[in-house]
C-alpha cells in the first residue's frame, strides 16, 4: 500500500511539474506568433469586406423566369401531345389496316395485348402491395 501511495504522489508531482510548463509555454507567445495572428485577423477583415452579403434577386427577374419555364412547359407538353397523337394515330390505323386485311390475325393480337395488359397491371398491383406491406413505398 505504501509503495502504491508514493507511486501516486510521483505520478502526481509530475503531472503538476507538466501543467506548470504548458502553462509557462502558453504564458509567452513569441513575436512571430503574434506577428502571424496579427496577419490571420488582418486577413479575415479583408475577407469580410470582400464578401459581400447575398441580396435575393429583384421581383422583375424572378418573373421573367417563371415566364420563361413557363414557355418551357409549355412547348414541352406541346410536344408530347403531339407525339402522343402521332402514335396514337399509327396504332388506330395499323389496327384498322390489320381487321380489315385479316381478322383472325387482328383478334390473336388483341387477345395478346389484352393479356399481357392484365397480367402487367396483376404484377404490378402485388408488387406496390408488398412495397407497402415493408414500409418501403
Amino acid at each position: 500500500m505504501k509503495r502504491n501511495k508514493e507511486k501516486r504522489q510521483e505520478l502526481s508531482d509530475l503531472n503538476k511539474q507538466k501543467h506548470m510548463q504548458a502553462e509557462s509555454n502558453h504564458e509567452e507567445p513569441s513575436a512571430d506568433d503574434q506577428a502571424l495572428i496579427a496577419q490571420l485577423l488582418y486577413g479575415f477583415d479583408q475577407m469580410e469586406r470582400a464578401i459581400r452579403q447575398p441580396e435575393p434577386p429583384a421581383l422583375h427577374e424572378l418573373e421573367m423566369l417563371v415566364a420563361s419555364e413557363q414557355r418551357k412547359l409549355r412547348k414541352h407538353v406541346g410536344l408530347e401531345i403531339a407525339l402522343f397523337l402521332v402514335i396514337a394515330l399509327a396504332l388506330i390505323c395499323g389496327n384498322i389496316l390489320l381487321a380489315s386485311m385479316n381478322l383472325i390475325v387482328f383478334i390473336a393480337i388483341q387477345a395478346l395485348v389484352f393479356v399481357g395488359v392484365i397480367t402487367f397491371a396483376v404484377r404490378f398491383f402485388y408488387r406496390s402491395r408488398k412495397k407497402v406491406k415493408s414500409g418501403h413505398a
